[in-house]
């Protein structure tokens, strides 16, 4: 119930989020990694849906503009291309509709389960919009659009983004960082004097366990973006357009339609 080794399909890097039994069916979701496909699309999400076939499936697309904020789509008709509204996470929850996101660096964030009925939120989770709350909102979101929800019964799945290894900022004159340092976990960063350290992916952690997610049912991809530009796109690593591709579908529609990239 994790992350399924990346597959390359004519040098296009796939890599698929390995749902657990009780939500077999009910959830598909797959990263598109580094590759001819993707750089081809340089972060366009029309052109990354047309490159790989979306079209052609009938599946309409909710493709948002992401602003480092906090704003939550539902699955509906309205938000698919080619409306493209300004928000930076998707409920999905009917499986007629696909939900993306685009990544390079910043950490692409799943949270699904199938109580008290199948719902998927995919989230785009970097450091302005960790630090902004975007977990906390999240989960106040649910709790408004999903009639008895309960943290403890979700899954949870951290993506690939840009580790402590490779994320320091400016230790003072930027009031990123100060909200950084005010906001996120203590443990989640590290004074270095002039500069701070920050662990994206420990404050997501931390945060999902304090809101009542079960560590159990949480999973992490664990590799650095930036350290890895063989298999991801990095900002920091110089990749200024192109971007991962986040597809994610759930529901009980999903199994109706079986587009080429579930069967990897």
């Amino acid at each position: 119930m994790s992350f399924r080794l990346a597959v390359s399909i004519k040098g296009q890097l796939i890599q698929k989020i390995a749902p657990p039994a009780e939500l077999e069916g009910l959830l598909d979701a797959t990263l598109f990694l580094r590759g001819p496909l993707m750089d081809s699309a340089r972060g366009n999400p029309e052109e990354a849906w047309r490159a790989i076939g979306g079209p052609a499936t009938g599946i309409s697309l909710i493709a948002p503009v992401q602003v480092h904020g906090t704003a939550f789509l539902e699955e509906k008709a309205l938000w698919a291309l080619p409306s493209r509204p300004r928000a930076d996470g998707i409920l999905l929850d009917k499986g007629v509709s696909a939900g993306s996101l685009r990544f390079a660096d910043c950490l692409p964030l799943l949270m699904a389960s199938r109580h008290p009925r199948p719902w998927a939120l995919m989230v785009h989770a970097g450091f302005e919009g960790t630090a902004k709350g975007i977990v906390h909102q999240a989960l106040e979101f649910l709790c408004g659009r999903i009639q008895g929800f309960q943290a403890k019964n979700a899954f949870a799945w951290i993506g690939p983004g840009i580790g402590p290894c490779c994320y320091t900022r400016r230790k003072t004159g930027d009031e990123k960082t100060a909200l950084g340092l005010k906001s996120l976990p203590r443990e989640s960063w590290t004074d270095l004097g002039e500069s701070i350290r920050f662990d994206i992916p420990e404050a997501l952690r931390i945060q999902l366990l304090s809101l009542g997610l079960k560590e159990d049912r949480l999973f992490r991809h664990g590799i650095c973006t930036s350290c890895h530009p063989e298999q991801f796109y990095s900002y920091r690593a110089g990749d200024s357009r192109a971007r991962i591709f986040f597809i994610v579908r759930s529901g009980p529609a999903v199994h109706n339609r079986h587009p080429w990239w579930e069967n990897i």
